[in-house]
């Protein structure tokens, strides 16, 4: 495991005002690159930061390993969460001029995962809402956690051979019980992030504090 977590960014157009920040989490045997290519269609009033998963695979980095029948490492799922909880306190002094009102967390497949994770179930994260693409709602063997009530945009494709369109549906329906918004949408797509989804995305974001233009 890497124990500095490396990450991308790219500032806001607001350098020196308070502006919103979203933290992106990319999917397995992929790097921070990767997500860094949503850029174009966030809103540029938005500072983006990509992190880099901590477990090497391959040409590329997991947040956690997957074993045979489906199953996934727990012992790394609990250590990457571990690592992005202490990077995300340091946020205040690493970007002062983004407030935790203004930050979103988000991320794709497996990253999507951990983002829903941290948003809801860790209040130390200072996150505001999540943004879920082909992801999957983790279910700990642990005690019933204490759930957090953070707004969360979920997109996934309902052609998804990865993930299956089922388990969106299933973790969707899991945060309407728990009174917990959910803007959820369906795309005809497999597993992967389509223009569309972009665009809803991008739309959801601006709800969140600082967004407005002055």
């Amino acid at each position: 495991m890497d124990n500095e977590l490396v990450f991308l960014s790219s500032p806001s157009m607001l350098t020196d005002q308070p502006h919103p920040m979203l933290v992106l989490l990319h999917g397995f045997g992929s790097d921070e690159k990767d997500l860094m290519a949503l850029r174009p269609y966030i809103d540029p009033v938005w500072a983006i930061v990509s992190i880099r998963a901590p477990f090497r695979q391959g040409a590329g980095f997991r947040w956690y390993a997957l074993e045979p029948g489906g199953a996934w490492d727990l012992n790394e799922f609990h250590q990457s969460m571990e690592a992005l909880t202490q990077w995300l306190e340091k946020l205040p002094s690493r970007f002062p001029q983004v407030s935790s009102d203004a930050t979103v967390i988000g991320g794709f497949s497996q990253g999507a995962a951990l983002a829903l994770a941290l948003g809801l179930f860790d209040f130390q994260v200072p996150v505001a809402g999540i943004l879920a693409l082909s992801g999957y709602l983790p279910h700990l063997p642990a005690q019933e956690p204490t759930w957090r009530n953070l707004p969360v945009f979920w997109g996934h494709g309902e052609n998804d051979p990865v993930l299956a369109y089922t388990l969106a549906q299933k973790g969707h329906h899991e945060l309407l019980e728990r009174g917990i918004g959910v803007s959820f949408h369906s795309y005809s797509a497999g597993h992967e992030v389509v223009e569309e989804e972009l665009v809803h995305a991008g739309a959801w974001l601006k709800q969140f504090k600082s967004i407005q233009r002055s």
